[in-house]
């Protein structure tokens, strides 16, 4: 079953994606101090939590459920998680969202720098997965572009497109005990102005763990990320004055790091309706049903033989032999009517065994996000920054984003109020402040986040597809200088 959903964020921040979307005319900050030469590193450490709904909903804490295509950005066993909707042996999936900004809050400060960005223009936040599940394996592939424009004070514009990419695979492992996935992550950074078109990328492993006894109530997952480090930009434009690299009218960094994470989660679900349940491989059911009916076959001519030995008479004989042969025609016929509908009524039982299940649960999930430090690291607002007025003054930027290494602590709750018909969220996590450097007394601030689903609709379009269920969806985030809103629609299960 495919499965689209189209998002759009509100507020100034909450599409105000990786960092500084908004730079014109930016006042004088320390976000906005200058860079004198081409000797940092530009650290893409990102703070508020830019996600599918459901993640956002809970606060980002999902690394120890890890299910489905948003699965992903937690957790890398996430394809091979099979989810309780799960019917066939072979399945796919596929996810979409877009976000575009509309000015309805003035409260921007999205990279937690203390300064409030003022303005930003053609915003467009975008994420793309897939997944394919054989079996005990699963692949996915999932990604976020994030594309802006900064003008500076003559009038010149430059575009910033970064993107960010998982290439994973897993298998299940212990029936579905543990799950195990490993990967890849990439990270792409392009800026095309006047004369102008540089892109970098870079890619790095990634691995995964989920534990998930059957019917248990719980579920552990970890992930360890490794650095992303890109080297230097690649393309037309760059030019050399006394010695510096410039771009666009940008010093360019020397090296561009997504840094290394580990992403360590917790899952608990109170209530009748189960967290774990086993999966039912079709395939095995399926053989089961064919050695069934084998047995059953093996079973009428045995004692069909075994009737044979008991008759005497050679004509007797004959006739039960006869009336035997056409017992046998008619019997296979039956067999065969039955093999060809049983995967489909073996289908409609695991459907129907998912359906009866009781919808009330309460899950908690709980989380922390470590993420490494970068060296000589500047921020992406100071970076862009560069450009606008006052950055001309103060002291060097380098060393004031990623001097050390941040934790995050996540944690969130989800509940089906109204059973089957509205499924709700509430989170909270504590976004760390990669700005300042070691030393600088300078702190995070707390995020609230909520969600909700609304069961709205059922349609088969005309009889074209199966009857699916829809949903409005909300998410928000609210934290000090920050407010995001996003809406969408999805599917039920």
């Amino acid at each position: 079953m495919t499965e689209t959903t189209t998002a759009l964020r509100t507020g100034r921040r909450a599409a105000a994606a990786l960092s500084a979307l908004a730079l014109v005319g930016l006042p004088p900050a320390a976000s906005a101090q200058p860079l004198q030469d081409n000797a940092y590193v530009l650290d893409l450490f990102q703070g508020p939590i830019l996600a599918p709904l459901r993640v956002t909903g809970i606060a980002g804490a999902y690394a120890g459920y890890a299910e489905g295509i948003a699965g992903m950005v937690a957790n890398a066993a996430a394809p091979a998680v099979r989810e309780p909707f799960s019917f066939r042996w072979l399945e796919w999936d596929v996810a979409g969202s877009i976000s575009i900004p509309i000015e309805l809050f003035e409260n921007n400060d999205f990279d937690n720098s203390g300064a409030i960005d003022l303005d930003y223009s053609n915003f467009v936040y975008l994420t793309l997965g897939g997944q394919l599940q054989a079996g005990d394996f699963g692949v996915g592939v999932n990604a976020e572009l994030q594309r802006y424009s900064i003008t500076d004070a003559a009038g010149a514009e430059t575009t910033v497109v970064t993107g960010k990419y998982h290439f994973l695979g897993g298998v299940r492992l212990l029936g579905d005990a543990l799950v195990v996935g490993a990967g890849a992550r990439a990270v792409t950074l392009g800026l095309a102005a006047e004369q102008t078109d540089l892109t970098i990328a870079g890619i790095s492993p990634e691995v995964g763990v989920l534990i998930r006894p059957d019917w248990a109530s719980y579920r552990l997952g970890a992930t360890f990320r490794m650095p992303v480090n890109g080297g230097r930009l690649l393309g037309e434009g760059v030019v050399v004055d006394r010695g510096v690299r410039r771009a666009g009218g940008l010093i360019l960094p020397n090296q561009v790091v997504l840094p290394w994470e580990i992403e360590l989660g917790l899952a608990v679900q109170v209530g009748p309706r189960p967290l774990n349940p086993a999966w039912i491989n079709p395939r095995d059911q399926e053989r089961e049903l064919r050695e069934m009916i084998a047995r059953r076959r093996s079973e009428r001519e045995a004692r069909r033989e075994l009737e044979l030995l008991t008759i005497a008479d050679p004509e007797e004989r004959a006739a039960r032999e006869r009336a035997f042969a056409a017992a046998r025609a008619r019997e296979r016929a039956a067999d065969e009517r039955e093999l060809a509908a049983g995967p489909a009524v073996l289908e409609r039982d695991r459907r129907a065994r998912y359906w009866n299940w009781p919808r009330e649960h309460l899950l908690i999930t709980a989380e922390l996000l470590v993420t490494g430090a970068v060296a000589n690291g500047v921020g992406l607002e100071a970076f862009l920054a560069q450009n606008q007025p006052g950055s001309e003054r103060g002291d060097s930027a380098v060393g004031t984003s990623g001097a050390h290494v941040s934790f995050s602590p996540r944690f969130g709750i989800e509940t089906e109020p109204i059973p089957g018909r509205v499924h709700t969220r509430f989170g909270s996590y504590y976004e760390p402040n990669r700005h300042g450097r070691l030393g600088s007394g300078r702190v995070g601030r707390q995020h609230f986040t909520f969600g909700a689903d609304i069961r709205v609709l059922s349609t088969t379009f005309w009889g074209l597809l199966p009857e699916v269920s829809y949903t409005v969806q909300a998410s928000m985030d609210f934290a000090p200088r920050y407010d995001s809103v996003s809406a969408g629609i999805g599917v039920w299960h």
